[in-house]
């Protein structure tokens, strides 16, 4: 056989004549059969070394399905030559999804809890799992029909390593900065879980350097991540992420005394234990102190500082400071001189993970099974669903063909055919059930529905904990991933908005609702027909129509602060209203304003996934977005929450509105240019 064979061809046949097998086949029979490894030399010496290499190619084909999670055993046949004694073989009840029944409601949650990954590092693996389940449970299409939809992102760089060293038991070591610290300090942890949690990723595992259980974001991780491929922990049997998730947030509240100006300071006013002090020494004309408790100073920092000047923090000190410290970046930073800037260049995306052979071949089987489950399925839809080019179909197609058990006769090689562009595939019985899941798929949905069950509404819990206790059978000794790796979709008190908001969309009624702007610390009445609820991170929005607006919008539900019932909807839709959570959360208006914001690389990732902004890449290492925005006065807070990681840089008008609200809200601290404490590092 010709050793001029594409690797994935190679092994793709080396899959199927190891499946095929009952017995088990010699190398010496897989040698001879299997195109792409080298023919028997013509003379000794030679076939000495063409041997060897074969020995080598052999055992790299082995150690690669070993990665893959394709179960080779061995057996020992002593009635043959020595060379000839070990007979390989794949055991089709090990390599396929085990079988698993699962209604269409149950589906419809797996693609709902698939589609939670969508945004994220997760989401080819989950859609993966996702159509390796459907195959195997006879389903042969699936829709995500949900009146909620939720998105979580695995932007920090440091996600991906922490992930590989989870799922292979390796101990990691990393640069933190915690939270106020003004320096950085190496750690090195055995990663027990990873967890999200008010939108942020947490990381929790032995500290071996404080020799205790410990948490750390991973916006805080300052350095690169090293993983100790060659060390290995053995992770306690009874931790679950999910406690640990449970845990954050829960220990003895601060307290914080915040001046406001009478009347206003809504969000303040609203938010759960607040209350008026009447008794303080400090006084202000207009104004009085509120009593605030909370539990993550950094996120409160952001919060009170987005308030600017009509917000003044009296204690305690270190609120304070950070307050005042953003509010001074944030200032400076927007009354920097700024010289020109260059728009043309457009940033370029994140560098694509490089493909090779064993990616090749993970598609080509999940390919075979999925055409076998669809016959005459559209091509174009054949494209969507592997997401690939009709280039990189064309060459799968032709290897497919090639491709079958030993001896490559009719009968034996996979017939791949497109007819008025419908796919057809025919003697594919050996590769017609879907490779089992990975680590990757596996923990992708099983930490999706396990997120689901937090959603409010019962209607639907015995079919979501059936779709559990199925996929756990499914996703095997890798089930444990599911306790190792968590989500919190809800985490404040919106949790009977969101019930409240799901009847009427399920009901078809319109609502009335006050609804706060923080921007413009306003409240106002709205009346909106509900079409969807959808959360991005820990923040959850309803997607209605607004009839004050005319036009379809999106309200963050925390800012909700009555909800009642109007009536049914009677707004009818037009063609293609119905609406998916994919390019941010910003909906576009007419009357909207072109901006051009100057960011760090940290607050991009914040921004502009959110703003569906574009990005170009600007000396210095700093990113150019230019992006819409509905009101200029907007600007000013996002400014102050980012303390300084952006400023506004056009159009002129609404560089110095911004310039100016931060300048008066720093002056209200005393901040610019006075005694200001050391400023904590920031990681987003």
């Amino acid at each position: 056989m010709s050793t001029k064979i594409d690797a994935t061809e190679r092994l793709l046949n080396l899959v199927i004549a190891l499946l095929g097998t009952r017995r088990g086949h010699s190398k010496s029979y897989l040698r001879e059969r299997i195109n792409g490894y080298p023919p028997v030399a013509s003379t000794s010496a030679e076939e000495e070394k063409v041997q060897a290499s074969f020995e080598r190619m052999f055992e790299r084909d082995k150690k690669t399905l070993q990665e893959l999670g394709i179960p080779m055993t061995v057996t020992t046949n002593y009635d043959t030559d020595a060379q000839d004694q070990s007979l390989y073989r794949i055991d089709p009840v090990d390599y396929r999804v085990p079988e698993v029944r699962l209604d269409e409601s149950a589906m419809t949650l797996l693609a709902v809890a698939a589609n939670v990954w969508a945004e994220a590092s997760f989401g080819a693996a989950a859609q993966s799992a996702l159509r390796k389940i459907a195959t195997r449970a006879g389903t042969s299409w699936y829709e995500d029909a949900a009146t909620s939809q939720s998105r979580i992102r695995t932007a920090d760089p440091s996600f991906e390593p922490l992930w590989t060293a989870l799922r292979s038991h390796h101990p990691v070591t990393f640069g933190y900065s915690a939270a106020g610290a003004a320096t950085t300090t190496v750690r090195t942890v055995q990663p027990w879980g990873l967890g999200n949690k008010y939108g942020q990723w947490y990381l929790s595992g032995f500290d071996l350097d404080r020799g205790e259980q410990r948490s750390f974001r991973l916006s805080r991780i300052a350095s690169e991540v090293s993983v100790h491929a060659h060390e290995t922990f053995k992770r306690p049997e009874e931790f679950t992420i999910a406690s640990v998730l449970d845990s954050l947030g829960t220990g003895t509240p601060h307290t914080a005394q915040i001046a406001v100006p009478r009347d206003a300071a809504h969000w303040l006013r609203g938010r759960q234990d607040t209350e008026r002090v009447t008794d303080g020494a400090w006084h202000r004309e207009g104004w009085e102190v509120l009593e605030v408790s909370y539990r993550e100073p950094e996120l409160m920092a952001d919060d009170v500082a987005a308030m600017g000047a009509q917000a003044l923090v009296i204690a305690p000190p270190a609120l304070r400071d950070a307050v005042a410290a953003r509010l001074q970046r944030a200032a400076v930073a927007a009354d920097s001189e700024q010289g020109p800037l260059d728009w043309t260049v457009p940033l370029p995306g994140p560098a694509a993970k490089k493909k090779d052979s064993r990616d090749r071949l993970i598609r080509l089987l999940s390919m075979v099974p999925y055409l076998v489950a669809n016959p005459g399925v559209e091509e174009a839809e054949v494209l969507a669903e592997f997401n690939i080019t009709a280039k990189e179909w064309e060459k799968d197609r032709d290897t497919l063909t090639v491709s079958g058990l030993p001896g490559y006769l009719h009968g034996d090689l996979m017939d791949v055919t497109t007819e008025a562009g419908h796919v057809f595939i025919r003697d594919a019985e050996t590769l017609s059930n879907p490779l089992r899941l990975t680590q990757e798929e596996a923990c992708s949905v099983l930490v999706g529905l396990q997120a689901l069950t937090a959603l409010p509404g019962t209607e639907q819990a015995h079919t979501l904990n059936a779709a559990i206790t199925s996929l756990r059978a499914v996703a095997g000794e890798d089930a444990w991933l599911a306790n190792a790796v968590g989500l919190q979709l809800i985490t404040g008190p919106e949790v009977e908005t969101i019930a409240v908001l799901q009847d009427a969309i399920i009901n078809k009624r319109a609502c009335t609702m006050t609804y706060l702007v923080r921007a413009r610390d306003e409240l106002g009445e709205r009346r909106v027909e509900p079409i969807r609820l959808f959360s991005l991170d820990s923040l959850w929005y309803l997607r209605a129509w607004c009839h004050k607006a005319g036009e379809l919008r999106s309200f963050r539900v925390d800012a909700i602060k009555e909800l009642a019932d109007a009536g049914a909807q009677d707004h009818v839709p037009a063609a293609g209203l119905p609406w998916q959570l994919n390019t941010g959360i910003y909906d576009p208006g007419s009357n909207d304003h072109a901006v051009q914001v100057v960011a760090s690389a940290a607050a991009v990732q914040r921004l502009g996934p959110a703003y569906n902004a574009s990005l170009f890449a600007l000396a210095g290492g700093e990113v150019g977005m230019r992006l819409l925005v509905g009101d200029i006065a907007t600007l000013a807070p996002l400014m102050a929450r980012l303390g300084g990681q952006a400023r506004v840089v056009g159009p002129p008008a609404a560089t110095a509105q911004t310039a100016a609200w931060l300048a008066q809200a720093a002056a209200s601290y005393h901040a610019v240019g006075e005694n200001t404490p050391a400023v904590p590092r920031l990681d987003g």
